[in-house]
């Protein structure tokens, strides 16, 4: 087994490779150290009768295939006997992961242990959801996803500080078979301290309140507006904007209706305007950070052009997130809805402090009294943030986070992208 240690940085606006050999030379900023970097079916081994475990190659390197029988049972392959046993009590793990027939899948499991699995070990359940556009794991994509083991769950009673495993289930619907490539794992070093982020969607007025509320404990948010929807009945006006800014709340990039059904040629263009909406409205830093409309990405034109264009681009969903993030470009969130108490966004805001994780809260239409699922009372926003401030975690926008984990050269990037933005649509 190969393992390896490296210190760099991760880069905004680098895309993560669609090869196996783009994502694994993919750079982080923090300490990372690969346990496996290049996977054969002689260390990782198929532990169930169902499904096979197979080496193939690509470019040079070497990744275990991982396929489902097609008929809904699941398959289990493992890396065991990992020496000398890997102190992760201050480290997330990092797995490289590429889905084929994701049409098929129906779970992926990565199990992290300490006794060769045998009987204890953390857990983390990859988030899947049935519009395919909606995932952090795409079809034919190399994608890293990190799973903090302070958060995940754990089954009997795993050492971190030993781990000596990792194991990965695999499942299909029943209605045909699914190829699961591993390409490896690491561990990354964990930051000193969590943090949470209180994001907007959309821009309505309510979210000016909410960046008073904040403003009156000294937090910051960060508000993903409508350029489009800025002065219509229920949305912020051009004013409302700048006072929100001037309370501490970043103005950034969003939009309606998803990229992926915009036509090709008009994606750029259309987040070109956002961008320089913001750009011209005094808004820059914010203009650099995106969230995609209905959490909706694909790898053949949105993904790739929002990697040139920002900074970060925020999912709506997934969970919490790892900092550093396995790509700034599919920040993963906890979407806060009408069926969200105060204390569980108090308890995950807890467990963001304890696990040193990025905890980013997704808000929409914040009423005196819900209407729509997405919608969150202001009643209990406020009790939210009553619960928030008693857990004493550090609280930070979008902007702030990225520019503590971003270099230099990652930053005058994507200032250059905003900056060559085209001129802006009209706004009311």
């Amino acid at each position: 087994m190969r393992v390896v240690a490296r210190s760099l940085l991760l880069g905004a606006g680098l895309a993560i490779g669609t090869t196996l050999c783009g994502i694994a030379a993919s750079p982080v900023r923090a300490a990372e150290r690969w346990i496996e970097a290049e996977p054969t079916s002689q260390r990782v081994t198929s532990l169930w009768k169902e499904g096979t475990v197979a080496t193939l190659r690509e470019m040079g390197r070497s990744f275990v295939r991982i396929a489902t029988d097609g008929m809904g049972h699941p398959t289990v392959a493992a890396m065991r006997g990992v020496a000398p046993a890997v102190d992760a009590r201050r480290q997330f793990v990092k797995v490289l992961l590429r889905v084929q027939g994701f049409e098929n899948l129906s779970g992926v499991e990565l199990r992290v242990g300490s006794d060769s699995l045998a009987s204890s070990w953390y857990s983390y359940t990859v988030p899947l959801f049935s519009d395919l556009d909606y995932n952090l794991l795409q079809d034919g994509e190399w994608t890293a996803v990190t799973m903090s083991l302070g958060a995940s769950n754990a089954v009997g009673k795993p050492e971190r500080g030993a781990i000596d495993s990792l194991g990965i289930l695999v499942s299909d619907k029943g209605k045909g078979g699914v190829q699961l490539d591993f390409g490896g794992f690491a561990v990354v070093d964990e930051p000193a301290e969590g943090v949470v982020s209180f994001t907007f969607d959309d821009g309505y007025k309510e979210h000016l309140r909410a960046a008073k509320l904040l403003a009156e404990r000294g937090w910051r948010g960060t508000a993903y507006v409508i350029p489009q929807a800025i002065g219509s009945s229920t949305y912020l006006t051009v004013a409302d904007l700048a006072e929100l800014h001037r309370l501490g709340t970043d103005v950034a990039a969003h939009d309606n209706p998803p990229f992926t059904e915009l036509a090709p040629n008009d994606l750029e263009p259309r987040l070109r305007g956002i961008q320089s909406f913001l750009v011209e409205h005094g808004y820059a830093l914010g203009a650099q950070h995106l969230a995609y409309p209905l959490g909706k990405q694909e790898t053949r034109r949105v993904r790739p052009t929002v990697n040139r264009l920002f900074a970060t681009a925020r999912l709506a969903g997934s969970g919490p997130e790892t900092l550093p993030p396995a790509d700034p470009h599919l920040l993963r969130a906890w979407n806060v809805t009408d069926s969200t108490t105060p204390e569980q966004v108090g308890e995950a805001a807890r467990r963001a402090r304890d696990n040193h994780e990025w905890l980013i809260l997704m808000f929409h239409w914040l009423p005196e009294k819900t209407v729509k699922a997405t919608d969150y009372s202001m009643p209990n926003f406020e009790r939210a943030l009553d619960e928030v401030a008693k857990t004493g975690v550090r609280v930070a926008p979008v902007t702030e986070v990225w520019s503590q984990i971003a270099s230099p050269p990652e930053k005058e990037l994507a200032t250059r992208a905003t900056t060559g933005a085209s001129p802006a649509s009209p706004a009311r």
